[in-house]
């Protein structure tokens, strides 16, 4: 489409496809109407896409009222209020084909480099004004929402008579297409225009009333009452409890995408829309968890349930990635895991059993599975991101440097020291510990647990084998710390948590859940997505074991740990646990040596052939030291 005059254009384009239908057919259109308009919709979108330029005729008499640059802005104004205007219809395919076409309005004015500020501004625009018109609360002051002496600043007539029967499905379409363009514009690689839409964004979430929408939130088990305009102030009835559902879905979807895409450089200005943007997601984390709490808890097991408690704790991971959280939202965060998010830090790991058939998730064949595999599929990830988010906050706290105080640090460690000691009780009681024996195989039993219960996601799987080596190895006798007093209290958490998460450990027993097979560790290598994160924890885990080499070829690796791996290798019913680990131990120990020497060889050759994806000089250094003390062990 031709890039002068873009707006009016696209204007005249939507414009014939809308007005053919007066305002009643559209809000309470026939099968027909709905049938012409879904054609004509769908006859505008590829238009759009094609690029196709449409003849506009030159209208003189706009230019002398307006101005060119002001009737372009109008018809930029009208074009948008027109596709959002159809948001509010009942039809899902008309909603979705609005959608696409504002997306593609968007696509077009990108590519023509004109007037696409102002666009998205006026979109947030909708948004704002759709989320006051979905909870108008009589009585309220200026500072909240509209009363009767701010009515003057409600915006634009073009769009507010669009607006004015907005509700939560309306918002949540908004989203939804704030969140398309973003994608879009991901993709253009374009900072100036990702930094406008954050600007737009952050400016218009700034201006929303949230105290409305916590108001409705806060009573979404009321009973409904009717206001003047003849809308709910509350979620009483099903339908508005449906469409508020699916808004908070929507808005917790959509800022997870905001976080994802948010490029934060180190040292740079508080100022910048990136850090203001994740400043203002942060904020609204303690209202979305009390306004999707009720909902957690009366659709426990859903499928909306499921959706928002993931969506829920994948925010608050991206944020932990992204910004320097303050310790007291941290420790909120922590309190929440422990309290509610769905009980799933209740859950004792040392139970986790794999789930054989999960990696068909996504795929046809997902829907073989019974709705108590589904149902254990989805509870085993929750449990996955809950954990991690867990470790997450407290290692951050526990390790950091964060703290800008003395007393700020000591306050911290004690309370996060108080809810790892919890955690741990529930996983391996304390009295559990005085035993040696005992304590040995119960803390390789849960190291164990704790990987296969990682193992079928990758990239969580690294990012909580990485977290984990910021653990320091607590070389204290165990009979020296437990039992000791109240004080004493902290080493004991410190010395459980270095013997759970020992990184020669997990390194061994890592191995071990992969068969011992290179070319699984290959394929990570080489990953798009997680080979850095593969690389940097080999490389850490390789020096790990060369330092403590002792531990890494007495480690007993498959006899303690592999009962549900088909490799196991048999022994003796008759033979003691003991016999048996020494039994399987020298095996296993050539098997993590040929794995990890045939990986060496691959990596080489791959190298020698320019074939591998980045520099691994560095892996190879390492492997090299690990193959040296394989020599010297012989």
């Amino acid at each position: 489409m031709a890039t002068g005059n873009l707006a009016s254009r696209l204007h005249l384009l939507i414009d014939r496809c809308v007005r053919q239908y007066p305002e009643r057919d559209v809000t309470s259109p026939t099968k027909e109407t709905e049938k012409d308009l879904l054609l004509s919709l769908s006859q505008v979108l590829r238009e759009i896409q094609s690029g196709e330029e449409t003849v506009v005729d030159h209208d003189e008499t706009a230019d002398a009222l307006y101005g060119p640059e002001s009737k372009e802005y109008i018809c930029l104004e009208r074009l948008v209020a027109d596709l959002v205007g159809l948001l509010g219809m009942k039809n899902v395919h008309i909603k979705h084909l609005a959608g696409n076409i504002l997306v593609e309005v968007s696509e077009s004015l990108v590519e023509s480099e004109s007037q696409w500020d102002e666009f998205i501004r006026l979109l947030c625009e909708c948004l704002r004004l759709a989320v006051i018109y979905s909870c108008p609360i009589p009585a309220v002051s200026s500072e909240t929402g509209f009363g009767s002496q701010d009515q003057p600043f409600l915006g634009s007539d073009a769009l507010k008579c669009k607006l004015e029967k907005a509700n939560w499905s309306t918002v949540s379409d908004i989203f939804r297409i704030l969140r398309n363009i973003l994608k879009r514009l991901s993709q253009e690689e374009n900072e100036e225009l990702l930094d406008l839409y954050l600007e737009s964004v952050n400016s218009t979430l700034a201006k929303v009333p949230w105290s409305r929408v916590d108001t409705v939130f806060s009573h979404q088990h009321g009973s409904g009452e009717r206001n003047s305009q003849g809308q709910s102030g509350t979620l009483g009835s099903t339908a508005n409890c449906e469409e508020a559902t699916v808004f908070l879905g929507n808005f917790v979807q959509f800022l997870c995408s905001m976080v994802q895409h948010v490029h934060v450089v180190e040292d740079s200005d508080d100022s910048e829309p990136s850090h203001l943007i994740l400043q203002k997601t942060i904020e609204f984390v303690p209202d979305l968890l009390r306004w999707c709490q009720p909902k957690l808890e009366s659709q426990s097991g859903s499928c909306m349930s499921r959706y928002l408690g993931h969506k829920l704790l994948v925010l608050m991971i991206r944020l932990t990635d992204k910004s320097n959280i303050k310790c007291t939202i941290l420790l909120s965060w922590l309190q929440y895991l422990q309290r509610d998010s769905q009980g799933f830090l209740q859950h004792t790991l040392t139970k986790f059993k794999p789930v054989e058939d999960n990696c068909l998730e996504g795929s046809p064949f997902f829907v073989s599975l019974s709705d108590k595999e589904v149902n254990e599929t989805h509870s085993n990830h929750l449990h996955r991101l809950s954990v991690f988010l867990f470790l997450r906050c407290s290692f951050t706290l526990l390790y950091s440097s964060r703290h800008t105080e003395k007393q700020c640090e000591f306050d911290c460690r004690k309370k996060v020291m108080a809810e790892m000691f919890k955690w741990i009780e529930r996983q391996i009681p304390g009295n559990t510990f005085s035993d040696h024996r005992i304590y040995s195989k119960k803390s390789v039993e849960f190291s164990a647990s704790f990987v296969r219960l990682f193992m079928h996601e990758d990239d969580l799987l690294f990012k909580v084998l990485l977290q984990l080596l910021s653990v320091p190895l607590h070389r204290q006798e165990l009979l020296s710390v437990e039992g000791g007093s109240l004080e004493d209290e902290e080493q004991t958490t410190l010395f459980r948590l270095s013997s759970l998460f020992n990184p020669v450990t997990l390194f061994c027993i890592f191995l071990s859940e992969l068969h011992y097979d290179h070319q699984v560790l290959l394929d990570y290598l080489i990953s798009k997505d997680i080979g850095a994160s593969c690389a940097e924890y080999l490389l850490r885990c390789l020096r790990a074991v060369c330092d403590s080499w002792t531990l890494f070829v007495k480690f007993p690796f498959e006899g303690s740990i592999n009962a549900s791996s088909p490799k196991r290798r048999k022994v003796l019913p008759e033979t003691s646990e003991v016999e048996q680990n020494w039994r399987l131990h020298p095996q296993a120990f050539e098997d993590a040596k040929d794995c990890l020497l045939s990986l060496q060889n691959s990596v080489v050759k791959l190298h020698q052939k320019k074939l591998f994806p980045y520099n691994p000089e560095a892996l190879l250094r390492r492997l090299a030291r690990f193959q040296e003390l394989c020599l010297s062990h012989e």
